[in-house]
């Protein structure tokens, strides 16, 4: 059986409206077949994203008083509602052919990879179908928002590795009064650095869709 490849990087911090403009470069490119499946791992500045239906009512305060603070406000293509993003939360971009997969199950594999990884800390984390993302307990800790166009993805998933989790106060995450958000960090008590985390997670993630990890946008000579 053919194992197809995910190329994967690090590209450090990167503004939302620059890495939305590369997925649309890179999943045309994908549509096309001329590159293979890719994830992007990233962090943004301050920014709070809303889905494409809606998103504008989870937010505690205008528009403008948020831009003003510092905290920039993009209306994305991405489903689900109101998203923080900021440093120190490890955002992933996944560019994927789904093939004869149904995105309910991609989503759900890629929760199970950090289900797995959180396991290795300890902590008991799940799978919420009703309300999609990765809970410990009460509170997310990683949360996903696609989109689907030709069988190709865009978008995917962020995860709290030492966010400042104040700034959720902005919002109502992803629009749910009666639950909280939570990191990696406040859950371990560890020290952790995002750069420690982004290889293991990119390979387990890999490993959760069945492909073959490579660091790098596009796969290595010969694979």
């Amino acid at each position: 059986m053919t194992t197809h490849p995910l190329a994967w990087d690090n590209l450090g911090v990167v503004p939302y409206e620059e890495a939305w403009t590369k997925q649309k470069s890179l999943r045309a490119q994908r549509i096309e077949g001329k590159i293979p499946d890719t994830m992007l791992l990233l962090q943004h500045p301050p920014t709070i994203t809303l889905g494409r239906l809606r998103g504008e009512k989870s937010l505690r305060k205008p528009i403008e008083t948020l831009e003003t603070e510092g905290v920039h406000v993009v209306r994305s293509d991405r489903g689900g509602d109101a998203t923080l993003h900021a440093p120190q939360q490890l955002v992933g971009y996944l560019i994927v052919h789904l093939r004869d997969r149904k995105l309910p199950q991609f989503v759900e594999a890629i929760a199970g990879a950090f289900c797995t990884y959180f396991s290795s800390f300890g902590l008991d984390a799940y799978y919420d179908h009703k309300y999609p993302g990765v809970w410990i307990g009460n509170n997310k800790i990683v949360a996903f928002g696609f989109h689907l166009h030709q069988n190709v993805t865009m978008h995917g998933f962020a995860c709290n590795i030492d966010t400042d989790l104040s700034l959720f106060d902005l919002i109502i995450p992803c629009g749910l009064n009666d639950k909280g958000v939570t990191s990696l960090v406040k859950e371990t008590q560890k020290d952790i650095a995002i750069e420690d985390v982004v290889t293991p997670i990119a390979v387990s993630i890999a490993d959760a869709l069945g492909q073959r990890p490579h660091r790098g946008l596009t796969p290595a000579e010969g694979s």
